[in-house]
């Protein structure tokens, strides 16, 4: 029997749980999955090019795709090819990888997200400033390597702020970190710090998902946490909320103006207003749908098949509104 055509593409390791809770939504039949980091012989995939056109196709037996303007690619977070110990398999998942994002984005599909637009887009100064245009409240920032500069920031900000690392790929979790004018600041010499004035009297965190035009939002409040990814879920008390409009409007124009579907933006809620802080381009969800019932992969495989195919969903409680 020849593979049944489909036209999402799935593309996560096979251990990635948030590809699954999306992949759930969809449906057996309604995509192909792969992952280009430890692609299984089971997969074909390949792309030719004749008459000035690529055609591509990926079929893992069962199901086909031709890639085309009414694809999909879910690109989640495959293997990473310097992952694999053995010279021969980092090279060979290098080139799996390069190959099949070079094929998808040879053609006009729809990506959430694009990776290319995904590194592009999580430099936090292209962030900031987007943010800043889209109507969004950023706290006062700085970048530097400067001991003095940082001490005048320091103090100017009268000893509240915050230090906050740009990357975690090569260390675990840096918290954000409370910074004082008489903390050893010489130790910045030589490594550019991410600085930002601290948002004080916080009602709680805030995580805003967006998909496509549809924002979804959770409350995160902690016992008096710092940065909430320090405090395990459980012990932090989350639940569904409605921000105020200018700010849903702000949020989906921002991810728009990054080049992007889906994102994940954090913001502090005082009685003040919504403060934001950040974009996860490629943040995860599952656990924010586990808590709070908000159906965040239903609303992912709807973009992805774009209402052409029957997308599984649940009822869920209407959500609080959160106080202004």
């Amino acid at each position: 029997m020849p593979p049944r055509e489909t036209r999402v593409i799935v593309v996560a390791a096979e251990d990635d749980l948030t590809a699954d809770l999306v992949a759930s939504r969809l449906g057996p039949d309604a995509f192909v999955r792969l992952d280009p980091g430890r692609l299984r012989e089971t997969v074909t995939a390949g792309g030719r090019f004749a008459a000035a056109t690529w055609a591509t196709t990926i079929d893992d037996g069962r199901r086909a795709v031709t890639v085309g303007p009414t694809t999909s690619v879910y690109w989640r977070k495959p293997t990473r090819p310097e992952s694999h110990p053995d010279a021969d398999e980092r090279w060979r998942a290098d080139e799996n990888t390069t190959a099949l994002l070079g094929l998808f984005r040879a053609h006009p599909v729809l990506w959430i997200n694009d990776p290319l637009v995904v590194d592009a887009s999580e430099h936090k100064p292209t962030q900031l400033a987007c943010a800043a245009r889209c109507g969004l409240r950023v706290p006062d920032t700085l970048f530097t390597c400067d001991p003095d500069t940082a001490r005048t920031f320091v103090t100017d900000h009268h000893d509240k702020v915050v230090v906050k690392a740009l990357t975690q790929r090569h260390t675990t979790l840096i918290p954000t970190t409370r910074l004082r004018a008489c903390d050893d600041l010489d130790a910045i010499a030589s490594t550019v710090h991410y600085l930002q004035a601290l948002v004080e009297d916080r009602l709680f965190d805030a995580r805003v998902t967006v998909v496509g035009d549809r924002v979804f939002a959770a409350s995160i409040a902690t016992d008096g946490a710092l940065d909430w990814r320090t405090v395990p879920a459980a012990d932090c008390r989350h639940a569904a909320i409605t921000p105020p409009a200018d700010v849903e409007r702000a949020c989906v124009e921002h991810v728009r103006e990054l080049g992007l579907v889906y994102a994940a933006l954090d913001f502090v809620v005082t009685a003040d207003g919504w403060t934001y802080l950040e974009t996860n381009c490629a943040g995860e969800f599952g656990w924010i749908e586990a808590l709070t019932g908000l159906p965040i992969s239903a609303e992912i495989a709807r973009v992805l098949t774009d209402d052409t195919t029957e997308v599984a969903t649940t009822r869920y409680p209407e959500p609080k509104r959160a106080r202004m």
